[in-house]
């Protein structure tokens, strides 16, 4: 009689485990919530772009690179334009040189440069300008001192940066690139009081260009004219 009754928990045993085996296939066999499509895992790549960091030659903090973290472009329907033919050539002394990766880059030293010299921020300066462009800006800075003035800019958004203009000659590449950006930018005498711009934002257009020898070591475009757009 037991052993009738053991047979019968045998079988029902295996039933259940039977049951319990196909629902844990069906389950392992789906796939998890948080888990990634192969479509998923091809849309969520790491998005490149340009390097926060700041170097100096051949690697040092403080300086912008406007070149790295290359990238392939599409062909552009303007190939055979001046400043496209330009920038190809570029492409081709230079191997690591990217339009868009460059704009981005440029628009970083943008945004440095500008803070910096409200700042008065002479380090970051002299990393990212030309001698002569820093003895300028230098200059500027040690006169508002003198007055005893400080200076305040915020840079609210750059609403846009494109390069329009390049030359090349030789080795010697010069881009020049167009912003628009709208900041606040505020000039205060030793009492507080505004003596130059207002806490109202602006916007401005300005043209900046950038130069670097392609062959040399030093990796940095460097800042070495800006002016207004007209």
């Amino acid at each position: 009689m037991d052993n009738g009754f053991q047979f019968l928990d045998i079988i029902l045993l295996a039933a259940v485990a039977g049951f319990i085996f196909l629902r844990l296939r069906s389950v392992l066999g789906r796939r998890m919530g948080h888990e990634q499509s192969p479509r998923e895992e091809k849309t969520r790549r790491p998005v490149e772009g340009h390097k926060g960091d700041f170097e100096d030659k051949p690697k040092e903090d403080n300086v912008v690179l406007l070149g790295e973290n290359a990238r392939k472009t599409e062909p552009s329907p303007f190939a055979g334009a001046p400043l496209m033919m330009t920038l190809s050539n570029i492409r081709q002394l230079d191997k690591t040189f990217d339009q868009r990766t460059f704009v981005e880059g440029a628009q970083a030293a943008y945004e440095a440069i500008v803070v910096a010299f409200a700042k008065g921020d002479r380090d970051t300066l002299k990393m990212l300008l030309s001698e002569t462009v820093y003895e300028n800006f230098e200059r500027s800075i040690q006169e508002r001192e003198d007055r005893d003035e400080t200076m305040s800019t915020d840079i609210i958004a750059v609403h846009s940066a494109e390069i329009t203009d390049a030359t090349l000659e030789n080795k010697d590449a010069e881009i020049t690139v167009t912003f628009e950006a709208e900041m606040i930018s505020m000039t205060k005498d030793e009492e507080g009081v505004v003596v130059a711009g207002d806490p109202q934002p602006h916007t401005v257009n300005e043209l900046w260009t950038f130069a670097r020898n392609l062959k040399s070591r030093n990796p940095n475009w460097l800042l070495i004219t800006t002016r207004r757009a007209n």
